[in-house]
């Protein structure tokens, strides 16, 4: 559908845009996948990446002059019911990387996953919209990144290692967030891994015009189910004053 087809289009503006401020690091520009649809039956409409989103070779973050150096793995979906955003998701795993006898290795330092609960009008009980939860984050099995990697790093893939065995005893706790879709992320990545208050003017610029790709009325995920959902109950709490999580929250609902 045409709709469908306007907004792989807007992501890969955004994908264009985030990519000027990467370069500017890794003097390199960074492969994008493009978004598979398919038709997912009662939840409408699905949208997906057919392989993960990598940055290779990322800094420890914008500001950092250290040599190691990050694999950031992303991933994410986005649900349509005509042309609504509906739900979606979107996920997070950075690796440290590391160069023995000429394969390439990756420890798992941080993984972390962002939801939105999948029925704006019956939300489940105790369930924020919006949340992160860290350490699950698994959809791509071990061979698939192995692959991946291997073609990054120029090696073979038996020389490829991938530890995920990082511990998060805290891996149900459900954080309450903004409306955390897989093109918020990205900014939030580029944000942190390659951005810094000294930054170049060309830097700040290509980030300024990043923002200004995922806030565009183009972004048909920019405003989901949700999100009116969670407007529809700030307007009942007006005279409370009360910007906080709780909202995010059905039992805030009375």
């Amino acid at each position: 559908m045409e709709a469908y087809a306007s907004f792989k289009r807007h992501v890969k503006d955004i994908h264009n845009a985030a990519a000027i401020v990467i370069e500017k690091q890794l003097l390199k520009k960074p492969v994008w996948p493009e978004l598979r649809e398919s038709d997912a039956g009662a939840d409408g409409f699905k949208l997906e990446f057919p392989e993960p989103v990598i940055i290779w070779n990322a800094p420890m973050r914008g500001s950092s002059n250290s040599s190691a150096r990050r694999a950031i793995v992303m991933d994410g979906c986005f649900y349509f019911k005509g042309d609504a955003f509906d739900k979606g998701n979107a996920s997070l795993e950075v690796y440290g990387m590391s160069r023995p006898d000429g394969g390439c290795r990756l420890e798992l330092l941080e993984s972390m996953h962002f939801d939105i609960e999948a029925n704006a009008l019956h939300q489940s009980p105790f369930h924020p919209m919006f949340h992160v939860q860290f350490g699950k984050n698994h959809r791509w099995d071990i061979a698939h990144l192995q692959q991946r990697v291997a073609e990054l790093a120029r090696t073979d893939f038996d020389k490829v290692v991938i530890d995920r065995s990082i511990q998060m005893p805290t891996r149900d706790v459900r954080i309450p967030t903004p409306q955390m879709d897989y093109l918020s992320m990205l900014v939030m990545v580029v944000a942190d891994f390659f951005c810094e208050k000294n930054s170049t003017h060309e830097v700040k610029a290509g980030f300024k015009r990043l923002i200004e790709k995922v806030a565009s009325s183009r972004n048909a995920a920019r405003v989901g189910q949700q999100a009116r959902e969670l407007e529809g109950r700030w307007a009942k709490h007006e005279n409370d004053k009360l910007f906080g999580a709780v909202h995010w929250y059905q039992e805030s609902c009375r």
